[in-house]
């Protein structure tokens, strides 16, 4: 999701894919997908087979083996694992990087863009999403340890201080207007701003390996008729074909608290689906590693420790196969 990248992202338009890996068969985009619910798309004898799917059921089917490997696994480990302090149990991170990687190939081939453009951010352990988390807290100026704008200014906040925030789309540490409002913001008030495009270390799905962002992280850029509109409809088309989904679409957006709309985040469902059910069945597993990984500076948690759950499940869980 967004975090790593805030800025614009220069133009990706360039030459054609020239990885050791690219996959003539997936150039023509859902074309190369078999008539089988799961097919497979064999690389070089040294690499992970890709698995491709027809249907949400041959999803399910592969989250069904991934739930069986987190079953098997120390409980310790995975919760590590999913709170962004350990490493994926098993096969799963083979797969999801191939996964990962097939979807960008093809997506390279298929928009005729470099394949160097096309992930432009993916797997963040906890440390590095605290870091993301500590400068939008404490609203660091760039040079300071900031990375300019983030977020969104959410409706709430700009009607509350419109003098000061103006039309502004984006937070911006550098102006002096947003930082006065920002100093006047409870950590709850601040939690709630960071948390509609950035979730809190221990909370990320990034930790898992099974998202990736695509292209750009500017929301603007998203918008319909926007410059990434071409991307986002080729996304739509055929991400489903390599098991990934959108994972905060406008849907989810409405639920409250939630992540808004991002039409860059892209999850690989086997995996990510396997790993909200793991959670489900035993949130406190979970809820103990996040308070350990909280437990440096717990006033900058306050409202994401009471609401962590809404913001892990309240996301898309299907595919979109057409239709």
């Amino acid at each position: 999701m967004y975090g790593t990248h805030n800025g614009p992202t220069p133009s990706h338009r360039g030459k054609g894919p020239g990885r050791r890996r690219f996959l003539g068969l997936v150039a023509t985009g859902v074309g190369a997908v078999g008539a089988a619910g799961i097919g497979e798309l064999a690389f070089a004898a040294d690499e992970v087979p890709v698995r491709t799917y027809h249907s949400q059921r041959g999803i399910d089917h592969q989250k069904w083996a991934v739930a069986k490997v987190l079953r098997s696994a120390e409980p310790a480990a995975v919760a590590a694992w999913i709170t962004g302090t350990g490493a994926a149990p098993g096969e799963l991170k083979a797969e999801m990087d191939a996964q990962v990687g097939a979807l960008a190939d093809a997506a390279a081939a298929g928009l005729g863009v470099a394949r160097g453009s096309v992930v432009v951010s993916w797997m963040r352990a906890a440390s590095v999403q605290r870091q993301i988390w500590d400068r939008k807290y404490d609203f660091l100026r760039t040079g300071s340890g900031g990375a300019g704008t983030f977020g969104i200014v959410t409706d709430d906040m700009r009607a509350k201080y419109r003098a000061q925030l103006g039309t502004d789309p984006q937070w911006d540490p550098d102006k002096d207007a947003h930082r006065e409002v920002w100093a006047a913001l409870t950590p709850d008030e601040r939690q709630i701003e960071i948390l509609r495009t950035s979730t809190a270390p221990g909370v990320s799905r990034h930790h898992l390996g099974s998202d990736a962002d695509f292209f750009d992280t500017t929301p603007q850029n998203w918008a319909d008729g926007g410059t990434e509109a071409a991307d986002y409809a080729w996304l739509r088309a055929n991400a489903a074909h390599y098991g990934f989904l959108q994972t905060y679409t406008a849907e989810t957006a409405k639920a409250s608290p939630a992540i808004s709309e991002e039409r860059w985040h892209w999850s690989y469902a086997p995996v990510s689906e396997a790993v909200l059910d793991y959670v489900r069945a035993d949130e406190s597993l979970i809820e103990g590693a996040l308070d350990q990984l909280w437990s440096y500076d717990p006033a900058r948690y306050t409202y994401i420790k009471a609401h962590w759950r809404e913001y892990m499940f309240h996301v898309n869980e299907k595919a979109y196969f057409g239709g």
